[in-house]
């Protein structure tokens, strides 16, 4: 029976995307399923897999990193700002060195001295936020360098996104880092025992965050054409919602994959864009994705429960057949 409630919740993201399909395509009257919107959802995604890519490292090992969306705003403006006065050569370069750095400090933070990741990522997260508002009152206006809008297209997009999702799936579903990510959201004690240094890979893990939230940041601020105080914003929890909502445990582990982060985009895209082409507000929207998020973590700890109760009443198999054989 466990086992099969365990299958069924593999399948959750697959049966959940579909459920939301079939509700908002009958809500909307079809509106859901024209070409146009599809597209718009496709596109409406992409950022949200992308800031996602690095975080599911971080979560897969029981951990978070709600500092993504300031990091993308702060890379995204500092770098476009750079870029009008020096060319558009030198906008990437810097937007992700920023990442990179905000990364390296917050995983510095959490795996050196060992401060929770919730408290040390929140505390980025409100610090980038007025230091981007400082940025905004002494610049005035940012706005992105020549031919960075070429990148504001459906196909590149969908061509950026593509490639990110090959080079990090392979990390992640391939190499000893991913399944030692996985493996520390398992059992930590297990992994340090084996002489794993799971300081330097916590470290890496967050720095890989920094490195996809300067990414993302790039395409934010094509999107919209410049930056502003609301860049980024509530982009934490979307990813946040997305992970989770894809199937994700909240103490991390084995179960963590690539697609789950990929379904979990495009449901909470399909959420916010099939409430919006309804006819919902704005308010309406942001109380159900609130409730959305509670219900979330409700069945995300209770399956981590049940996948805690599950191993443990497996390591305890040897010693019931121990004392049966005595």
């Amino acid at each position: 029976m466990k086992q099969l409630k365990a299958r069924i919740y593999d399948f959750l993201p697959c049966i959940t995307i579909a459920i939301l399909v079939i509700v908002f395509s009958i809500t909307s009257e079809g509106k859901l399923l024209t070409l146009f919107n599809l597209r718009a959802i496709c596109t409406q995604s992409v950022p949200v897999i992308i800031g996602g890519l690095g975080v599911m490292f971080i979560v897969a090992m029981g951990s978070t990193d709600l500092s993504v969306g300031a990091v993308a705003a702060v890379s995204a403006t500092v770098s476009a700002y750079v870029g009008c006065q020096y060319g558009l050569w030198a906008m990437l370069p810097v937007s992700i060195v920023i990442g990179l750095l905000c990364g390296a400090i917050l995983g510095m933070v959490v795996s050196r001295f060992h401060v929770s990741s919730f408290m040390a990522s929140l505390a980025m997260l409100i610090g980038l936020r007025g230091f981007q508002n400082v940025l905004l009152v002494k610049w005035q206006q940012v706005y992105i360098p020549k031919g960075l809008t070429a990148i504001n297209s459906f196909t590149a997009n969908i061509i950026i996104l593509i490639l990110l999702i090959i080079v990090f799936g392979y990390i992640f579903e391939c190499t000893n880092f991913g399944y030692y990510c996985k493996g520390m959201g398992e059992n930590e004690n297990t992994m340090k025992s084996i002489g794993l240094d799971t300081v330097r890979i916590r470290l890496i893990a967050f720095i890989l965050s920094g490195l996809t939230a300067s990414i993302m940041g790039i395409i934010l601020i094509s999107n919209v054409g410049g930056s502003s105080s609301t860049l980024g914003q509530f982009m934490e929890m979307k990813i946040q919602m997305a992970i989770f909502l894809g199937g994700f445990l909240v103490t991390g582990g084995m179960k963590s994959r690539i697609y789950k982060l990929i379904l979990g985009s495009l449901s909470i895209t399909v959420i916010v864009n099939g409430l919006m082409i309804s006819g919902a507000n704005g308010a309406t929207t942001e109380a159900v994705e609130g409730i959305l998020m509670m219900l979330i973590l409700f069945l995300t700890i209770k399956m981590s429960r049940l996948n805690q109760v599950r191993g443990s009443s497996k390591k305890a198999l040897p010693n019931d057949a121990t004392q049966q054989k005595a």
